[in-house]
């Protein structure tokens, strides 16, 4: 007789509340400001009357905090094929009194990553489990569930969004409100206060073993209609923290930037773009989110490239991973080293960044294999119109021999280079055989024309204007800036097309769009516009 054997599936202690707050959006002003003592006389000779006046000004500060209490541990044992609800409870409580509300957000953070929402099996994680609603049937999934507290002394309890309300919802992987209060302070002795559980099911071919995961929560206040956060509230949202340029002000910076936040920012165009900073020469970009659903540079990029300066993965865009079985990087041999998890790369010794003012580029060289950028000096154009930098292909991809790619990638743009000399958590925009018309189109400059200039081949009104704020500032070849100065427009992308040329975006003086061009080799000049991973 054939002995029946029952299968476990564990999921020990789970830590889903993430303690590391931070008080976003926390203003730091005194307690008690006492204004100055004023008190002002008159006197006449013919009367003895006086008059005086004492005001007294006080600032209360905003403060919003969350905190939790574990009631009962996120312990459960599931056997295959079954579903199991209710695991464990945790109370949330918000300490706010800000008048405007607040909102809490929630996204999955397992293995410290924010937007990872699976239950991970650390010894096998190819059977780890995602979030779902599924409560039979083959596919494991784990959910959450937000309740209020039956008979909450608290007079202010939060509002639950109805998805995640007494009813099971998936685990975020963003920025997702599921809480609130519009308006009206809360008791700050006693909080308003929510619970949350979980709920596991485990499909009857579920690998057995513990899976761990987590859930990140996240307070912002005042309260805010989830569809109208900005990017500056979804850095806010992320804890990340502003940097202060000296006698400029405080940003973001370029470098933590995620697709997290990005995709956490809910309004689109003009009305969401922000300034960031990259860290790497303290130079200030206009970004917003546009209606592709992707974060944008709506300036041309502007940083200078120098020989031998290190250049790391922790502020440049540099993801290519160190090949073990050859001892080198498949796609750029040249310049680049790994240490402890961090990628470098160092410029060849003849790469340059030149000035210049006229229409003579004196220094620039036609290289596949040095990396050249070029400033044009015009200080009447700032912000969105400033010209950036001219860059070779090779300085484009952060490489100093691009002739060593000669693979057309157009069809398969998982080919293209891994690198770029964008900021870190930026990218260079990719061409590819996708119809622009498709969302999420990796064809993504002819995706923005046709979003915003209605997919023409000539007219140029909706690049030129807000908010995509494309500008033509011609190019170099060899060493001329010979396409005009603010007329012609040329920006490189990743897609390669052979050993000289590349594909990119171009627009002439005339008006004519070309947004699938591979015409001017790699050794030219062109302009960048970074997008987020």
């Amino acid at each position: 007789m054939g002995h029946k054997v029952k299968q476990s599936l564990m999921s020990s202690r789970i830590d889903f509340f993430y303690y590391a707050f931070r008080n976003v959006l926390l203003v730091s002003v005194p307690l008690l400001v006492i204004s100055t003592f004023v008190l002002g006389f008159s006197v006449s000779h013919s009367s003895a009357t006086n008059s005086g006046s004492d005001n007294l000004a006080i600032t209360i500060s905003s403060s919003c905090t969350l905190s939790s209490v574990v009631n009962v541990p996120h312990n459960a044992e599931v056997y295959n094929g079954n579903y199991l609800g209710d695991i464990g409870k945790t109370t949330i409580t918000t300490l706010c009194n800000d008048g405007n509300g607040y909102s809490v957000y929630a996204m999955g953070y397992s293995n410290n990553e924010e937007g990872n929402n699976k239950l991970i099996n650390s010894e096998r994680p190819e059977y780890s489990i995602d979030t779902g609603l599924d409560t039979s049937g083959l596919t494991s999934a784990w959910a959450m569930k937000l309740n209020n507290i039956p008979d909450d002394p608290s007079p202010t309890p939060p509002t639950i969004e109805s998805d995640y309300n007494n009813t099971y919802g998936i685990v975020p992987s963003y920025w997702t409100k599921v809480a609130g209060r519009q308006s009206g302070t809360t008791d700050m002795a006693e909080g308003s206060s929510f619970t949350t559980t979980y709920a596991v099911y485990a499909s009857s071919s579920q690998y057995a073993g513990t899976y761990v995961g987590q859930v990140k929560y996240a307070l912002l206040h005042p309260y805010k209609n989830e569809n109208m956060l900005t990017i500056e509230d979804a850095f806010a949202l992320s804890g990340k923290n502003k940097i202060n340029i000296s006698g400029v002000g405080e940003y973001y910076a370029m470098q933590d930037m995620s697709p997290n936040i990005c995709n956490a920012a809910r309004i689109t165009n003009e009305i969401s773009q922000t300034q960031l900073v990259d860290i790497r020469d303290n130079k200030l970009y206009w970004v917003a989110k546009l209606d592709d659903g992707h974060c944008w540079m709506t300036q041309n990029l502007d940083f200078n490239i120098e020989a031998n300066t290190v250049l790391d993965s922790n502020t440049t865009d540099l993801n290519v991973a160190y090949d073990s079985s050859t001892g080198q990087y498949a796609e750029y041999n040249d310049g680049y080293t790994e240490s402890n998890g961090v990628i470098y790369y160092v410029p060849a010794s003849s790469a340059n960044t030149i000035d210049f003012t006229d229409t003579t580029v004196s220094g620039w060289q036609n290289s596949n294999t040095t990396p050249y950028t070029a400033n044009k000096t015009d200080s009447t154009k700032t912000g969105h119109a400033s010209l950036g930098n001219y860059y070779n292909w090779s300085a484009a991809i952060a490489s100093n021999n691009s002739s060593s790619l000669t693979q057309d990638t157009l069809s398969d743009i998982s080919n293209n280079p891994k690198n770029s000399i964008c900021p870190k958590g930026w990218r260079l925009p990719t061409i590819s055989n996708q119809s622009e018309a498709s969302p999420g189109s990796t064809n993504e400059f002819a995706r923005l024309n046709y979003l915003y200039n209605g997919g023409k081949t000539s007219g140029l009104d909706g690049l030129l204007s807000s908010p995509l704020y494309i500008v033509g500032v011609g190019a170099i070849s060899g060493s001329s800036h010979s396409w005009g100065m603010y007329e012609a427009g040329y920006y490189w992308t990743s897609t390669d097309y052979n050993v000289s040329n590349t594909w990119y975006f171009h627009f002439n003086a005339g008006g004519s769009i070309l947004p699938k061009y591979n015409g001017r080799p790699k050794a030219d000049g062109f302009s960048l516009r970074c997008v987020t991973h």
